[in-house]
């Protein structure tokens, strides 16, 4: 049941991933300068041109009013995908517009914004998460096709040196994970189906996933729609389990002018 819609008093691109450290939330945007395009002669190797664009850290208040706003990403890394915050900093991987490119893997303190490079990683990571009693990062590839994690070894990541799975029986392409607790997380998103030769559907979804052996094991259909016809799963989402927003599912579906809707789990 939706409980309340707040205005975000900015202008939020395209939004991407989304966390809450306190009451406040943060959220990660692409603002696309340069569409990329079919590719042709020196990027052949990738479906298409890298394009041009700025990465955003938002972090706005409980009223929508905007506090912060921190730009991260490199040259044609500036995609940025979805977030978690792991109870001291928050995740960030920030890549190319386009699948098997480039990544850079960032932590942010979110008091302070001060941001660190973690690692950089051959592939476009659409989102990360690290889960903070093993230390593990786990990472979705384009489209979510392909689950990786990484170890943490003295307090570092090797980028060469992962595990990865092929995500099997999921309905929809993952853009923002959470974690819920050491055994799973939960990831939203949408996905367009085919209904026959000339139709196709767009669905969204939550599924809840296991830490260990990266597979589907729950799946929850979302149909809503936001006032403006987006799916509730397009990009951010937020589930909270305690305080002023128990039980509450949030989402910010829209571009630009965005809301952030909150549900309640009855």
């Amino acid at each position: 049941m939706l409980v309340k819609s707040t205005e975000l008093q900015f202008d939020v691109y395209h939004p991407q991933g989304m966390t809450r450290v306190g009451e406040n939330w943060f959220m990660t945007s692409v603002e696309t300068q340069q569409r990329p395009q079919p590719a042709q002669g020196q990027d052949a190797r990738y479906d298409r041109t890298p394009g041009a664009g700025i990465g955003h850290l938002f972090k706005f208040s409980p009223e929508g009013d905007l506090l912060a706003d921190i730009t991260l990403g490199e040259g044609t890394m500036y995609h940025p995908g979805g977030i978690d915050f792991d109870g001291e900093y928050i995740w960030i991987s920030v890549a190319e517009y386009r699948p098997d490119s480039h990544s850079i893997v960032y932590r942010v303190d979110p008091e302070t914004l001060y941001y660190k490079e973690v690692m950089r990683f051959a592939d476009h990571l659409g989102g990360i998460l690290r889960e903070p009693i093993s230390g593990d990062l786990i990472g979705v590839s384009w489209g979510s096709r392909i689950l990786f994690r990484w170890k943490e070894t003295n307090g570092s990541y090797n980028p060469v040196k992962y595990d990865r799975k092929i995500k099997r029986d999921s309905d929809v392409d993952y853009q923002d994970c959470q974690l819920m607790n050491n055994e799973l997380m939960a990831c939203s998103g949408i996905r367009s189906q085919r209904i026959d030769n000339l139709n196709t559907r767009t669905v969204g979804g939550i599924e809840l996933v296991d830490l260990n052996s990266l597979e589907v094991q729950h799946k929850i259909r979302v149909a809503n729609f936001s006032a403006t016809g987006e799916l509730l799963t397009r990009n951010p989402f937020y589930i909270s389990f305690g305080g002023s927003h128990a039980n509450g599912l949030f989402f910010i579906p829209e571009d630009n002018r965005a809301a952030l809707h909150q549900y309640v789990i009855e």
